[in-house]
């Protein structure tokens, strides 16, 4: 329902108004507006102000769930801030923060840019395929990624049953290549950027609950260290980064009586020698920590960093996974992240420094954590839950 022609532009809503009217009139302007800039057409600074406004009003949807589902809880407030509802609502709340502030930026430093021409390009392509494919974007999906080809899905399927992207499908292979740097072939389809688990592992595995980390040995001297990175095979192990998840005392499956408590540390049992890329894990785990650290900071203080009893890195090992740039850009977790640099590589002037916390917010959105629903959305409907095909990539627990 349209509201006066005097309405205020920020379009706050009224107190009086109940949640759910609230919701009503907020779902009504966001249809309204984002059809006005699928008119433009263009992506020029004013296309990125009402962009701004899009967005921001899906943040205030975004804190009218907060409150539906506070005030539906029954028990007190900071034992509903304790459930793994409430963590998945802070997740999505700050991650539509970050796009709103990102949209804002684009505003304003669109006219000049140190990056070249063709870099502009290149990059602007990547978020062009972020904003108008997400569904808390322009919701267009006849871009990025699309629709995948038939004949690319017969191989993915072939070689990943059951199989969770590492690097998500709905960010496209433009963003992947801005990123990691392009390469031939192509990897988003690739089984080096995926991981082959049990269902409910699968359904988890985006939700800030656990990551995949190196199998390091204890405390190791540096020769030893040296000696395990040049290891053709490379070991993993599970680790659980969200003490107060409501199921780690809960069994993983029906058919797997081990609960995630006692799996947190466990390697993880490859059926062959073959392991995904390791740049891939590392923004998986990246991601994670971004997730955790958005569910649990909801007073603005820090929380515990990820280091082991030992106190050593749940990811221990350096490397050259992601542009520096970019991870410096990912503020949200702290000072107490700064672990996460030791995956840093040295070209500190790839590309954008706002990809990786632009792609990290729109994953977040996306895929909420608390979600009965597949990992990804990327498991056709008609696939069959009960294949058994093993695969290379095939791992568990």
């Amino acid at each position: 329902m349209e509201r006066p022609a005097n309405t205020p532009v920020d379009t706050r809503v009224q107190d009086p108004l109940s949640l759910e009217a609230q919701q009503r009139w907020i779902n009504e302007r966001i249809r309204i507006k984002k059809r006005r800039i699928k008119a433009q057409g263009s992506f020029n600074a004013s296309f990125w102000a009402a962009s701004h406004e899009v967005e921001s009003l899906i943040l205030q949807r975004a804190e009218v769930d907060r409150k539906i589902s506070l005030r539906d809880f029954e028990g007190t407030p900071s034992e509903w801030e304790k459930s793994d509802a409430a963590k998945s609502i802070f997740q999505t709340i700050k991650a539509q923060e970050t796009t709103v502030k990102i949209c804002k930026d684009r505003q304003n430093g669109l006219e000049e840019s140190q990056w070249s021409l063709k870099l502009k390009r290149f990059y602007r392509a990547s978020f062009r395929q972020l904003f108008t494919t997400s569904k808390m974007g322009l919701g267009v999906f006849s871009t990025g990624a699309g629709k995948r080809d038939s004949s690319q899905q017969s191989t993915f399927r072939a070689e990943l049953i059951r199989a969770v992207h590492l690097f998500p499908y709905m960010h496209g292979q433009v963003t992947m290549d801005a990123i990691f740097g392009k390469r031939r072939p192509e990897e988003l389809l690739s089984v080096r950027n995926g991981l082959v688990v049990a269902q409910p592992v699968a359904k988890w595995f985006d939700s800030g609950k656990f990551v995949i980390v190196p199998d390091l040995p204890e405390r190791p001297a540096m020769a030893e260290l040296l000696a395990w990175m040049r290891r053709e095979t490379i070991e993993y192990r599970l680790r659980v980064i969200d003490p107060t998840w409501e199921r780690l005392d809960k069994t993983i499956s029906c058919g797997y009586q081990r609960t995630w408590r006692e799996a947190d540390g466990k390697r993880l049992e490859f059926r062959t020698s073959f392991r995904p890329a390791a740049r891939y894990l590392y923004f998986h785990y990246c991601v994670q920590v971004l997730r955790r650290a958005w569910a649990h900071n909801t007073s603005g203080g820090s929380f515990p960093t990820l280091r082991d009893e030992a106190g050593k890195p749940f990811w221990g090992t350096p490397g050259r996974y992601l542009p520096k740039n970019m991870l410096l850009s990912v503020e949200a977790p702290g000072h107490e992240y700064n672990d996460l640099l030791e995956g840093a590589s040295w070209n500190t002037a790839c590309g954008d420094e706002n990809l990786l916390l632009e792609i990290a917010s729109s994953q977040i959105k996306m895929l909420p954590a608390f979600n009965d629903a597949w990992w990804g959305g990327d498991r056709d409907d008609d696939e069959s839950e009960s294949e058994d095909n093993e695969t290379d990539g095939c791992s568990s627990l």
